[in-house]
């Protein structure tokens, strides 16, 4: 949608980069960021320590998200050109280069890397460990039968890694809990997000859960909220944040069914719609879990 004012405030020239990026898309970049804000809620008080690197790993999760894309763009290319959603995207057009692509994803490596290298050991470690799993994901929809849990499993790593940036403030079966409350958090949103694609990855012969899922998609992605929503409350028990927290969280998680059992009808739009949503619902969580953690603690 070229009337995004980030399209408006920068030259023509750019435009393919901006797209390349999707940084004219920032909800994949939060929703990439929300995992390591949630943990670094948990972890610690609201203070300077904590806004400092609340900054850092928001430029870490544009870098890395903007070099996800590539690297998908890069291997895709050939399967994005056949897609209706996807056959613009600038590397599959070739209104960018192949060397051109290399050259911007190495840029964005090399920062991801200088941004990695100023966290402490663990996290240095927890970041080398989960980057060949970047790199395989986009091969994912291809070999495996739902490459929207890959997709989770990768896009919350950073769970871990605000748990130890932050000290390793909270028990690790603790920031596991969250881990996997984030998985199912992914695993609704993309998958209905890949409703959009549906019938383009059937006739591709590629794999999703919008597809394993079939007309039962509702029914388990409700059950899939009720997990998320309910290891965020056992969290919230094991953290002693007490029953505002509890409560402000249960209506999150209601007002999230209702979102998906009434206002998503399967189209292309709605589906769109409901995913962008998520943007919104991870922000209000993330203030819940601040408040909670700062002010509600009762």
């Amino acid at each position: 949608n070229k009337n995004k004012i980030i399209f408006k405030l920068l030259p023509v020239s750019l435009h393919k980069y901006i797209i390349l990026l999707r940084l004219d898309r920032p909800i994949g970049f939060m929703l990439l960021f929300y995992p390591l804000a949630f943990s670094m809620a948990y972890s610690t008080t609201f203070n300077l320590f904590f806004l400092y690197y609340i900054f850092i790993f928001f430029i870490g999760s544009v870098t890395m998200r903007s070099a996800g894309c590539v690297i998908n763009d890069l291997i895709d290319r050939k399967i994005d050109i056949k897609v209706s959603r996807t056959k613009d995207r600038p590397i599959a057009s070739g209104s960018i280069k192949l060397k051109e692509s290399f050259i911007i994803l190495f840029l964005l490596l090399l920062l991801g890397l200088l941004i990695l290298f100023s966290l402490n050991k663990n996290s240095i470690i927890l970041g080398f460990i989960i980057f060949p799993l970047v790199i395989l994901y986009p091969l994912a929809k291809k070999y495996f039968f739902m490459p929207q849990l890959i997709l989770g499993l990768i896009y919350n790593w950073g769970v871990f890694i605000g748990w130890s940036t932050m000290g390793l403030k909270i028990e690790f079966n603790e920031v596991v809990i969250l881990y996997f409350s984030c998985v199912s958090w992914t695993l609704i949103y993309d998958t209905v997000y890949a409703t959009q694609d549906i019938e383009d990855d059937k006739y591709l012969d590629l794999n999703s859960s919008a597809i394993l899922f079939g007309s039962y998609k509702k029914p388990i992605l409700a059950f899939l909220i009720f997990i998320q929503f309910f290891l965020l409350n056992l969290l919230g028990s094991y953290l002693n944040l007490g029953v505002y927290y509890s409560l402000l969280i249960s209506i999150v998680g209601i007002i999230i069914v209702l979102d998906l059992l009434f206002m998503w009808d399967f189209s292309k739009t709605k589906s769109l719609d409901f995913f962008k949503r998520n943007n919104l619902y991870g922000l209000i969580i993330l203030i819940i879990i601040l408040i909670s953690k700062n002010f509600l603690h009762v």
